[in-house]
């Protein structure tokens, strides 16, 4: 496996060149020690680190967590703090951050070890979830059935191009709508309003649908369609309801 690559962001000149000695005695590479905010951002951009060791007090204009909001939003690069005692204050601006770890100063080479082992493999999870979340989405999109999520809530959070063909709705003016307002179902020979199979799942956390038989869907636009489909509860990783998926697709008279 390939050396993590480190960047060290710290003014006290002794302090960082002991973290440099103790990150080479674990085997990390160490792309560079900086002791600015700014100097932080320059070398993030130009070595891409895994990881960065940011002091959140740095001298000049720029502090620690000021360069770590810079160079998330540029590189998406992860931090971890090193600070002595802060006030509240600071520590929710670094906070806001979303660091994967915090070292108190002084620390020893094992609380060292143990945060970077720790924050290395967040990290690696995290790349892994969001390489299979694009992969997902790009199936959802390529999908010939209409695909609608909702949240816990009802509302529209997601619809593939083949559901906004069919409801009459980008999904830009769909999200956060009722799904009750942009899937407006209707019994075929009476015309009477039909449940959203999405609240029925949300109701009873079971899977739901039309059963089987079709049913008119009313877009946007007025345009009617015969669909017949099928909604799931949607689970985080932990197995706890997160909203609710609905396939639909359209069917001949």
């Amino acid at each position: 496996m390939a050396q993590a690559k480190i960047l060290i962001v710290d003014d006290e000149v002794v302090v960082a060149e002991d973290i440099r000695r103790q990150l080479r005695a674990l085997g990390y590479l160490v792309v560079g020690v900086v002791a600015s905010g700014d100097e932080a951002v320059r070398l993030a951009g130009e070595h891409q680190p895994d990881l960065i060791l940011m002091d959140i007090k740095l001298k000049g204009s720029m502090d620690g967590i000021d360069a770590a909001r810079t160079i998330q939003s540029r590189y998406g690069t992860p931090v971890i703090y090193l600070t002595a005692f802060s006030d509240e204050e600071t520590l929710e601006r670094a906070r806001e951050t979303l660091p994967l770890a915090y070292l108190i100063k002084p620390f020893v080479s094992s609380d060292l070890r143990a945060a970077l082992e720790l924050a290395l493999f967040r990290q690696r999870v995290s790349r892994i979830s969001e390489q299979r979340g694009r992969w997902l989405e790009a199936v959802v999109l390529s999908m010939e059935d209409a695909v609608v999520t909702v949240d816990q809530q009802g509302r529209v959070t997601m619809l593939n191009p083949a559901a906004e063909g069919l409801t009459g709705w980008a999904q830009p003016d769909a999200l956060g709508k009722a799904v009750q307002e942009v899937m407006v179902l209707l019994e075929p020979e009476s015309g009477r309003p039909v449940p959203s199979p999405a609240i029925q799942v949300l109701r009873k956390g079971t899977p739901a649908g039309l059963g089987g038989r079709p049913f008119l869907l009313v877009s946007r636009n007025g345009h009617e369609h015969r669909i017949t489909d099928s909604a799931a509860m949607i689970r985080d990783e932990r197995g706890n309801p997160s909203g609710v998926v609905l396939v639909f697709r359209p069917v001949s008279a």
